[in-house]
């Protein structure tokens, strides 16, 4: 008998084991952000390679997702993601490219994606103008043929006095996101050779334009730049005026 009641005690402690392991790497609370020298040392470290001489913020989007602008010992303007991930702050994504990137913190969820940028003052930018946009597409699914029409949608997005900056999606933009990616999913085919035309997807751009009214790729710093990332981050394409439906 004492045994039959040895082993279900034994069982239910190694549960509470167990799950206070699960809770503590998984759902406790965030710790403490790194400071600021332990944030450099991340992204100095020789695997990453940026060489910073400065972090400008440390702006939480949420309580476990944190955006953190820096500048390079070479003048360059980078971003950085950073999130709390099995017990500890993470570095997710890094980039020191004159590009604006999407974070998509939720995959499945528009309302939780950021775009975020980062350019030099030299520039003298304004604003930004960033678009979502479906080109004009043909498909054949089983049989049936789809004409997806084109879509473009865009707003504006000041600069400001700092060179970095980020906003959210717009509301319709997530609602169009919503169903495009139910459209997307109900037109998977059942047969790999159903589909000859994929449908066209959407995807994001931007134009910036100066104080002076100039809209121009900002060149300055003129270097290269790298970075380092996963599925939930993204580049827009910088867009020519002939990319822009008229």
């Amino acid at each position: 008998m004492r045994k039959k009641v040895l082993v279900p005690l034994l069982l239910i402690q190694m549960l509470m084991v167990a799950g206070g392991v699960f809770y503590w790497y998984y759902l406790a609370s965030p710790g403490t952000l790194p400071d600021q020298e332990k944030i450099k040392a991340t992204l100095n470290d020789p695997y990453n390679r940026v060489g910073i001489a400065e972090i400008q913020d440390r702006i939480f989007l949420d309580d476990k997702h944190v955006y953190i602008p820096f500048i390079t010992e070479e003048e360059g303007h980078g971003i950085s993601f950073w999130e709390w991930k099995k017990h500890e702050w993470q570095l997710s994504s890094f980039s020191t490219g004159s590009m604006p990137q999407i974070w998509k913190i939720d995959t499945d969820d528009p309302a939780s994606h950021y775009i975020m940028w980062n350019f030099h003052p030299e520039n003298n930018l304004d604003y930004l103008t960033l678009y979502l946009i479906k080109e004009r597409g043909f498909s054949v699914s089983e049989g049936k043929h789809h004409y997806d029409p084109g879509i473009q949608m865009g707003f504006r997005a000041e600069v400001g006095e700092k060179s970095y900056g980020y906003t959210s999606i717009p509301e319709d933009w997530q609602k169009y996101m919503e169903a495009e990616n139910k459209l997307m999913a109900s037109m998977i085919p059942d047969s790999l050779f159903a589909d000859f035309f994929p449908p066209a997807q959407y995807y994001f751009g931007w134009q910036s334009t100066t104080t002076e009214g100039i809209t121009e790729y900002p060149s300055y710093p003129n270097m290269n730049g790298f970075g380092s990332g996963g599925s939930s981050t993204e580049n827009l394409r910088f867009l020519n005026e002939n990319d822009i439906f008229q």
